[in-house]
C-alpha cells in the first residue's frame, strides 16, 4: 500500500512538471511570435526590379509553351500517321495545353502587371 502512494506520487509529480513544461513552452513561442510581428517592414514602392523579372519570365514561359505546343503539334500528326487514337488525344492534349501556356504568359496586363 506504501509502494502505491509513493508510485502515485511520484506520477503526479511527473505529470505537473510536464505541464509547467508546456506552459513555458506555449509562453516562449507566443511571445516570440509576437515580438517578430512587431517589427516594422520598410519597403520602397519601386517595383522596377520585380517588373523586369516577372517579364523575363514571362517571354520565356511564351517561348515554352510555344514549343510545347509545337511539339504536340508534331505528335498529333505522327498520331494521324499511325491511325493512332492514343497518340492523337495525346497529341492534342500537349498542343492545348503549350498554347496555354503562351496565352496566359501573354496576358499579363489582365493580371495587372
Amino acid at each position: 500500500m506504501i509502494m502505491k502512494k509513493n508510485l502515485i506520487k511520484v506520477v503526479s509529480r511527473g505529470y505537473k512538471n510536464k505541464t509547467k513544461t508546456e506552459k513555458i513552452g506555449k509562453f516562449i513561442m507566443l511571445l516570440s511570435i509576437c515580438l517578430s510581428c512587431a517589427i516594422p517592414a520598410y519597403a520602397s514602392a519601386d517595383t522596377s526590379a520585380m517588373d523586369t523579372l516577372i517579364k523575363w519570365l514571362a517571354d520565356w514561359s511564351m517561348k515554352i509553351g510555344l514549343v510545347v505546343a509545337f511539339f504536340g503539334g508534331i505528335q498529333t500528326s505522327l498520331g494521324f500517321k499511325n491511325d493512332d487514337a492514343d497518340g492523337k488525344v495525346r497529341g492534342l492534349k500537349t498542343l492545348a495545353s503549350g498554347f496555354m501556356v503562351a496565352a496566359i504568359s501573354k496576358s499579363l496586363d489582365l493580371f495587372g502587371l
